[in-house]
């Protein structure tokens, strides 16, 4: 069984085409039954290749998308994918609509898997990650656009002054050394 891949996903371009490829989607999951038999259901990411022409088994495809929004020339959505973000469909729908561009933030925490193509931050600007548990919040995840907000954020949680990268790791082996359950840990997206 894989780890999931969660990915937050915006195709931009031409309203038509934008348009198409929503209708598109639309009907594939309005489906009684898939395009194509999978284990993922009407809304599996191979479905979406097959009804663009593509060939399913030619594509890394292994997921499916949610949360599909339209407003203009912008088509929002989520994938849960097998271990990474499904790159090569991405690619392949703005093959078949060639005005569309993506930007994505992707993260499968079991890897240590973090990133975005989104250099500018034009529609994700968070660069860090941090999962933790403290002694008295418990279990929280939360994202940042920088390191400085990222490591205030974590002083005011555990209540003293973490100042870089190494203050955390010196935070967590204390915790670990008295025997705690806490621990704080940072993530940062690769830009690619």
């Amino acid at each position: 069984m894989p780890n999931w891949c969660s990915t937050a996903l915006v195709f931009e371009g031409d309203k038509q085409e934008i348009k198409t490829l929503y209708q598109t989607m639309k009907k594939l999951e309005r489906r009684k039954t898939p395009l194509v038999e999978n284990g993922f259901g009407t809304n599996w990411l191979g479905c979406l290749v097959e009804a663009l022409g593509g060939k399913w088994e030619n594509t890394y495809c292994r997921g499916s998308w949610m949360s599909l929004q339209c407003q203009g020339n912008v088509l929002r959505m989520e994938t849960e994918t097998a271990w990474a973000p499904c790159i090569e469909t991405y690619d392949f729908i703005c093959e078949k609509f060639p005005s569309l561009t993506y930007y994505y933030i992707s993260e499968e925490p079991m890897m240590d898997f973090y990133e975005t193509n989104d250099s500018e931050g034009r529609y994700f600007k968070d660069r860090y990650a941090v999962d933790a548990h403290f002694p008295d919040d418990g279990y929280v995840t939360e994202y940042f656009p920088c390191l400085e907000k990222t490591l205030d954020w974590v002083s005011r949680m555990c209540g003293c002054a973490i100042c870089s990268e190494k203050d955390l790791g010196d935070l967590n082996r204390q915790w670990k050394s008295a025997g705690t359950d806490n621990y704080c840990y940072l993530y940062q997206y690769n830009v690619v």
